[in-house]
């Protein structure tokens, strides 16, 4: 972000492009315009107590606008928790006294002042600010500070500038070509920086459309895409997209599907090009520095930064800067860069694994594992107790119909020896969150508890 931007619009996207009847969130039975969302984020954040600070919990992606835009207003900071569990929630207010929770739906258990965020029934019913009264935002205020667990699993703030999120999600838009005709559908919750930049920050920006639900079956996401217009873009995770195509039914028309979160494989990607009549991308980036490059899984390997980003190598990693980046941000993965201004990505940095003097990537590994016939699921693990140099690995994996002996014989094929599970343990299912990754934690209690099958 040029520093010579003193101010941001509330809503970029609003403007004479789209027009201030333009649709920015649809639900079933409502559309909300952009000026009529903006009315009532100036009337909720007129209503709302003192606070310091507002922990946005609203599932609802509507609702969850409407938050964050009233937060906006009043000029508190928004944070946005790892998930929705309350000792989480308690951390972060441990750390920021006086904040308070604005959610859609009771909380169990919360201790913490909450205020309840819902929809009206008639959204134009107050009469909207003039646009021109329409409210600027300072471009290098840390609006919102997004919490990742962290290597302790307490919350770790990342804090994102206004003028910054904007501008990224301009330069997304752009690269992905999302525009006011556009609608935008997700499966990922939006206190996600993945979620958020694409399914909140890109339509504002841009004045694009946006789902307000947040579909996790197949089902349920086919009807949402249905019921609004197209251009549709998709925006998602790995394994929604492998439930999609061993579903049955016509989709409707995707112009585009975005993949982040975990790796996505070729085959995968090709199958739901083939089954949804689509393109599929996917997005690299980390909380620090949010989304800085794409590519087209089935173009190869090699990355195409963001207009304005670019990377130095510094030793073993690289630093990545960019106009919508307030300084050079290191990254944790392992990149190579290319003359091109093209990059590939070796591996994750804490997913980088060095056995028997050799090294491989986790997230290479489970690829190899997941393109096992009968595996329809499964990741490799660290063992908890393991120093810098691993020992043994664990596998945790769905296999309907294979036992461990047949599963390990296919993994030999697949991968060198050093690198086998010595652990390898069966499940019906494994813990993946909202957004699709497993936690670690939850890994390590399967294979302590079930950890009988060593080879």
């Amino acid at each position: 972000m040029p520093d010579t931007i003193a101010a941001v619009p509330l809503m970029p996207g609003l403007g004479p492009a789209t027009g201030a009847s333009s649709p920015l969130v649809r639900r079933p039975g409502q559309v909300l315009s952009q000026v009529d969302l903006l009315a009532q984020a100036v009337r909720l954040a007129a209503a709302l107590p003192p606070a310091p600070y507002v922990i946005n919990l609203c599932e609802d992606r509507g609702l969850f606008i409407l938050a964050l835009c009233a937060a906006l207003v009043r000029g508190v900071q928004t944070l946005l928790p790892p998930n929705r569990l309350v000792q989480s929630i308690e951390e972060i207010v441990a750390a920021y006294p006086g904040a308070l929770c604005l959610s859609d739906s009771p909380v169990a258990g919360l201790a913490p002042p909450a205020w309840l965020v819902a929809a009206p029934v008639d959204p134009a019913a107050a009469r909207p600010p003039p646009l021109a009264q329409a409210p600027v935002i300072a471009a290098a205020w840390e609006a919102i500070l997004v919490f990742t667990s962290g290597s302790t699993g307490k919350p770790q703030p990342h804090p994102k500038r206004w003028g910054d999120v904007m501008a990224c999600a301009a330069v997304a838009a752009r690269r992905f070509g999302i525009g006011p005709a556009t609608t935008v559908v997700a499966t990922v919750p939006p206190q996600h920086m993945y979620g958020l930049e694409l399914s909140v920050a890109v339509p504002l920006a841009v004045g694009a459309a946006v789902d307000a639900g947040r579909p996790f079956f197949p089902e349920d996401l086919r009807l949402a895409l249905a019921r609004v217009p197209a251009p549709r873009v998709l925006v998602t995770t790995p394994i929604h997209l492998a439930t999609c195509v061993d579903s049955m039914g016509d989709w409707p028309e995707i112009a585009l599907v975005i993949s982040a979160t975990a790796p996505l494989s070729g085959e995968l990607a090709g199958l739901v090009e083939e089954r949804l009549g689509t393109r599929v991308c996917e997005i690299y980036g980390c909380t620090e520095a949010g989304s800085i490059a794409s590519r087209r899984t089935l173009d190869g390997p090699h990355w195409q930064w963001y207009d304005s980003a670019s990377a130095a190598a510094q030793g073993e990693r690289c630093a990545v800067t960019a106009d919508f980046l307030p300084a050079p941000v290191p990254l944790s993965d392992i990149l190579k860069l290319h003359d091109d201004g093209t990059f590939q990505l070796l591996g994750r940095g804490s997913d980088m694994v060095k056995i028997a003097g050799k090294r491989a990537s986790l997230a290479d590994l489970n690829l190899r594992l997941n393109a096992i016939p009968g595996v329809t699921d499964g990741v490799f693990v660290i063992p908890a107790g393991e120093g810098p140099e691993v020992r043994r690995l664990a596998v945790v994996a769905v296999a309907p119909g294979l036992d461990r002996a047949a599963l390990l014989a296919a993994l030999r094929e697949r991968i060198e020896p050093c690198f086998l599970p010595r652990t390898l343990v069966l499940v019906d299912r494994l813990p993946r969150n909202e957004t699709g990754k497993c936690p670690r934690e939850r890994l390590l209690e399967l294979v302590q508890a079930r950890g009988g099958g060593a080879r």
